[in-house]
């Protein structure tokens, strides 16, 4: 048994003041090292991915989507950091629309990785109006084209911009700052 792990264990009804110190909490964060061919983000994100789960793609399975809050007759952005697969955005979308009344749903992501067909299946989802994602994961041109929602917003200006304000010490937050003309 490791020092870490003796350290959390704690018996019913006993108190362990460790687990909620904010910084035990960042220790472990630190010392708990990913395997050799993770790329980042959790260590265990891929094993408990729900679309990862094949009854993900059985449309006679059910899935649980709570909406909260009204949507009916207006537009919906449903945001997250990325698009890899497509099963929990056509689910949250058909959610919207079909239960809520939504009358647009806009999906949005940093950025648009689009892995085996998920591009094609979002596209022919008639729930989903528009993808819009930027150009952080290079999308190959005959798939960009092949689909009339997918919207993709350059970086490359804002990306110098910030680095150019950060070399002559610069305000970069000043790029974020909305400036109506």
């Amino acid at each position: 048994m490791s020092a870490m792990s003796g350290s959390l264990a704690t018996l019913p009804g006993e108190k362990d003041d460790n687990f909620n110190d904010p910084m035990m909490a960042s220790f472990t964060s630190v010392t708990s090292l990913p395997p050799e061919h993770a790329l980042g983000g959790s260590c265990d994100a891929g094993a408990s991915s729900d679309e990862e789960d094949e009854s993900y793609l059985n449309p006679d399975h059910e899935q649980t989507i709570t909406l909260v809050g009204n949507v009916k007759d207006k537009t919906v952005f449903i945001m997250d950091d990325i698009i890899d697969k497509y099963g929990s955005w056509i689910a949250a979308a058909e959610t919207v629309v079909k239960k809520g009344g939504a009358k647009k749903v806009y999906c949005i992501a940093t950025h648009g990785l689009f892995g085996n067909d998920c591009l094609e299946q979002m596209e022919s989802c008639e729930c989903i109006d528009y993808i819009v994602v930027t150009n952080s994961f290079p999308i190959p041109l005959e798939k960009a084209k092949s689909t009339k929602k997918l919207v993709v917003l350059e970086l490359s200006s804002l990306l110098s911009e910030a680095i150019r304000r950060n070399h002559y010490g610069e305000s970069i937050s000043q790029l974020f700052a909305h400036n109506p003309d």
